[in-house]
């Protein structure tokens, strides 16, 4: 096994209560191999059996790439993508599957570039902090493929028309653009993008974990839904929530007028 193999390219490492997970592969602008998003998925299980972690920061290593989304290498038949017979799922699927599974909130924190594959991880983050000069982009069209594995996060975050233009215009765009395009929530100088990625999280650790993580599920599972089945399901949620010792908590802190200590449970 070579040594590029057996380095692992994703780093875990806790930060108070923020676990940060890094593509660890600078040098390649942070693309995404299959090895990499299996590591991925396998770091978000592990943020998962943490205790107290009240937010995953997803970043790239350096300071010029957040993700230039996947390395493509061309097949014997000129594709870029493999067909294996018998396996339904692949690593980019799996991987969005874990960020959308995942208990805790994720922010993405952009350091830099992110195209393809590299937008659609901002998009599946719960929120987005770039910095500056960060450049982004869906130009798969150039080279004759579609952001076909993004579109569903794409979609869950950008305005019909403007993610036409960005997938069919195969344009680059500037981090202002990303935020006029409610891509990211806020822009920031690169110096100040630790400070203002700390402040989010502090932010989330001041309420309720069992709220938060109740809360991202609903919001997914009630995206899609017909208004009536939302409500359905909202009310149906809501008695549970309302039974967590986090909930007791709280209120017993507002009726007594303090700050709550979450039980997390």
């Amino acid at each position: 096994m070579s040594d590029a193999t057996e380095r692992a390219q994703v780093k875990v490492e806790r930060h108070g209560a923020a676990c940060r997970i890094t593509i660890d592969r600078a040098a390649a602008h942070n693309t995404m191999t299959d090895a990499v998003m299996a590591e991925l998925t396998e770091a978000l299980r592990q943020v998962e059996a943490m205790e107290g972690v009240r937010a995953v920061v997803l970043t790239g290593a350096g300071d010029k790439t957040f993700c230039a989304g996947g390395q493509l290498k061309p097949t014997a038949d000129g594709s870029p993508f493999a067909l294996e017979p018998g396996r339904f799922d692949n690593p980019v699927a799996e991987l969005f599957r874990a960020l959308d599974r995942c208990n805790v909130p994720i922010i993405a924190r952009v350091n830099g570039g992110a195209f393809g594959g590299g937008l659609g991880l901002v998009c599946a983050c719960d929120f987005a902090v770039a910095t500056e000069g960060a450049m982004f982009g869906t130009t798969e069209a150039r080279v004759g493929v579609f952001p076909m594995m993004i579109l569903p996060l794409l979609m869950r975050v950008i305005p019909r028309r403007r993610l036409l233009e960005m997938c069919f215009f195969a344009h680059r765009f500037t981090a202002a653009d990303a935020e006029r395009f409610d891509i990211v929530n806020r822009v920031v100088p690169a110096g100040q993008l630790d400070a203002a990625v700390d402040d989010m999280v502090a932010k989330l650790a001041a309420n309720s974990p069992v709220a938060l993580r109740i809360g991202r599920r609903a919001i997914g599972a009630i995206t899609d839904l017909s208004f009536a089945d939302a409500l359905n399901l909202a009310q149906a949620i809501l008695p549970v929530l309302s039974q967590s010792e986090d909930t007791r908590e709280g209120m017993k802190a507002f009726a007594e007028r303090r700050m709550p200590v979450w039980p997390g449970r």
